[in-house]
């Protein structure tokens, strides 16, 4: 016997709430202000939410949704998740990634919220949004879950910049000490390097291993250009080499489409690497 799909179990209020939480939490609240709250509330809302979902898809999950997403928050959460996490990150097209801490199990006592929906929804018509296709909440769903957390490169490679520049790194066979000297005799001071912090740390914990920094010049001339507010990253790699990471700088040019964009980022990336080993190798 075929069991329908009931689609209000997505297309209502608490879980539309939700997903938006998700999202705003995951990609800008916690970097912004990071604190406890923000660290445990894409928690509570992945929790109200994934048995819902699940409902959607597997109609015949009625009796299980909740003890199923319980499972799976805590096998997520443990260390035991990291070989799936892996296999996944090794072809997906949205990495994702997740911190061990048992303290995030708390999300566990919101489950009674989906339970009550999930046994009440026929009868809650003041929480359903009627009038569009479940397709429009599933999709930014699905990604949101996959995306729960930018892959480790994001949270040392952005940039307060208004152009920031993608996979744009170099590897150089002098240790980080070694290019700093190298550039100062050379006119190009950094104004401020700094350890990446404990935030950072707790998220790529291999970065204190590999003595990551950041390093940011506030103004270097190349020929005619005159270039504001450069961002740096330097890794130490285990052969002693240093990856250098141009992440990105603030420019007056019109980067109004992603076109432009990335003519501007590919053409800083070439000049400001080309100094950077040109300097080097002096």
């Amino acid at each position: 016997m075929n069991t329908l799909r009931n689609k209000y179990l997505i297309l209502n209020y608490v879980f539309v709430i939700c997903v938006l939480i998700l999202l705003s939490n995951d990609h800008y609240f916690k970097f912004a202000f990071p604190n406890w709250i923000t660290g445990k509330l894409s928690d509570i809302a992945g929790i109200i939410l994934l048995p819902l979902l699940l409902l959607f898809l597997f109609p015949h999950l009625k009796k299980t949704a909740i003890p199923l997403s319980a499972l799976l928050f805590i096998f997520w959460k443990s260390p035991q998740s990291q070989g799936a996490i892996d296999w996944y990150n090794g072809f997906a097209i949205i990495p994702t990634s997740r911190i061990v801490d048992y303290t995030d199990l708390m999300a566990l006592f919101f489950l009674p919220l989906p339970y009550f929906i999930i046994n009440r929804i026929n009868h809650l018509q003041w929480l359903t949004i009627r009038g569009i296709n479940p397709a429009v909440i599933l999709l930014p769903t699905l990604a949101g879950l996959m995306a729960t957390s930018p892959p480790p490169a994001y949270y040392y490679t952005r940039s307060n910049g208004n152009l920031t520049c993608y996979k744009c790194n170099c590897t150089v066979d002098y240790n980080q000490e070694e290019i700093v000297n190298k550039l100062k005799a050379n006119n190009i001071v950094f104004d401020s390097i700094t350890p990446v912090d404990s935030f950072v740390l707790k998220r790529v914990p291999k970065l204190k291993k590999e003595n990551a920094h950041f390093y940011k010049i506030n103004t270097l001339i190349i020929d005619k250009d005159t270039l504001k507010n450069l961002d740096f990253t330097m890794r130490t790699l285990q052969n002693g080499k240093t990856k250098i990471y141009f992440n990105g700088m603030q420019v007056s040019d019109d980067i109004s489409t992603p076109a432009l964009e990335k003519k501007l980022w590919s053409y800083y990336k070439r000049i400001i690497f080309n100094e950077l080993k040109r300097t080097l190798t002096k």
